[in-house]
């Protein structure tokens, strides 16, 4: 899938968007005539995970930006994530400007450590995996 297909389910049509940050291939589908939202991974009623080893916070600050416009635009009234409860617009809005306040210095310092200790983890568990 690419940024802009359009998947048809025959009564609705669902937009791919391109979101990266989260992982570099994270995708948002948007039904545009029903206002929803099928935000995946990219942003849910959570802390937004940014530190796995392919995540990218300014991709993720990018993003972020992209929700909050179609907001602004109201082209959305309610989201369904991947984890957690349906929320609407404005939590939407404010999960999305959260994030973004938040990806300082600081917030990319623990994105650092945990990115270590999730390489560290992958590492031993790939290495179990091959051995025999």
């Amino acid at each position: 899938m690419f940024a802009g297909d359009v998947i048809s389910l025959g009564d609705r049509q669902l937009t791919v968007m391109h979101m990266p940050g989260h992982s570099r291939g994270s995708i948002c589908l948007h039904d545009r005539e029903h206002k929803i939202l099928f935000s995946g991974d990219v942003v849910y009623d959570g802390s937004m995970i940014d530190w796995l080893p392919y995540s990218n916070v300014s991709d993720y600050v990018v993003s972020c930006q992209r929700l909050m416009e179609l907001v602004d635009r109201g082209l959305v009234e309610k989201v369904l994530p991947g984890h957690f409860n349906i929320f609407g617009a404005e939590r939407l809005y404010r999960l999305a400007s959260n994030y973004i306040s938040k990806a300082g210095i600081c917030h990319k310092v623990s994105t650092c450590a945990m990115r270590s200790i999730a390489s560290i983890a992958l590492h031993l568990t790939n290495s179990r995996g091959t051995s025999s």
